[in-house]
């Protein structure tokens, strides 16, 4: 059963809304300066398995090196088996079980940004090669106010004065829990980022699995350059299997940005960030 490849924001942002982010007031109608309370709006379904047999790949690191020992997990949402690259940065999994929503996960959201590459219904398959992207130290990561702007790379992320900030503390240790962020190469990466999507811009984030109440707003550098008033689209890849906050290995719109009148910088307007995961951008 194939599944689409996105939702439409209008219909993510009604799903939002009707499961509930919100903060309350008092009787005369001021709102409370309170955590606001959220559920995650949740994106399963029933799918059929498919049996792969051997998934292989060869990832690189941007300076052309192999990636040796890189985590990497082939994962559908029913089961997981994780692995490490070889020698030379050489992807070689066998699997046993079948998969529901196969895909091959690089990189593991400590060191390097994580991507999930969706898999075919072949026994056998080779995406060739991928690239790793190193995250940046965890002395350069920004740490999370109660409220307030916190940056890092090209990105800021704005949090609203009530707003309720969740870690995945069970992965992540308190001096992990920094915000960093690192440029994706687009066209280095289809194999995670479909040409399909027309995705211009991509970055990794960590520490992953962290959401935010009221969704967190975003602004990043226009690297691209893109005319002033030029409408965009944000998106974040599912990473996780429980498929709380996105559908699994491929990408949802969760927010609606804008070019800056000066053409600096892309700042979203409606919807924003509910979770840190891979995120990409392309104009509407």
């Amino acid at each position: 059963m194939q599944r689409p490849a996105t939702l439409t924001l209008s219909a993510g942002l009604a799903l939002l809304a009707s499961l509930g982010c919100s903060s309350p007031s008092d009787p005369a109608g001021a709102p409370r300066i309170e955590p606001a309370t959220c559920e995650a709006p949740g994106y399963q379904v029933e799918r059929e398995a498919v049996t792969i047999n051997r998934v292989r790949a060869s990832i690189r690191l941007p300076s052309g090196e192999f990636a040796v020992g890189l985590d990497i997990q082939v994962c559908g949402i029913n089961n997981c088996t994780p692995g490490k690259t070889r020698d030379q940065g050489e992807v070689d999994v066998s699997l046993s079980t079948p998969l529901v929503l196969p895909a091959l996960k690089y990189g593991d959201g400590f060191d390097f940004a994580e991507l999930a590459a969706p898999l075919g219904s072949e026994a056998q398959q080779d995406l060739g090669e991928l690239v790793a992207l190193p995250l940046p130290a965890l002395s350069d990561g920004a740490e999370f106010p109660k409220s307030g702007k916190l940056s890092n790379g090209d990105l800021t992320l704005e949090l609203a004065s009530n707003s309720s900030v969740e870690h995945d503390i069970l992965v992540y240790r308190d001096e992990e829990l920094v915000f960093r962020s690192v440029a994706i190469p687009v066209a280095d990466s289809q194999q995670a980022l479909p040409k399909s999507f027309g995705f211009e811009l991509a970055y990794g984030l960590a520490p992953l699995g962290t959401t935010f109440c009221p969704p967190a707003k975003l602004s990043l550098k226009n690297t691209e350059h893109w005319p002033a008033g030029a409408d965009v689209e944000v998106f974040v890849q599912g990473l996780n299997v429980n498929e709380e906050w996105a559908p699994y290995a491929t990408w949802l719109q969760v927010a609606e940005a804008r070019v800056s009148s000066d053409g600096s910088r892309i700042d979203t307007v409606s919807g924003g960030i509910p979770i840190l995961s891979s995120l990409a951008l392309r104009r509407k």
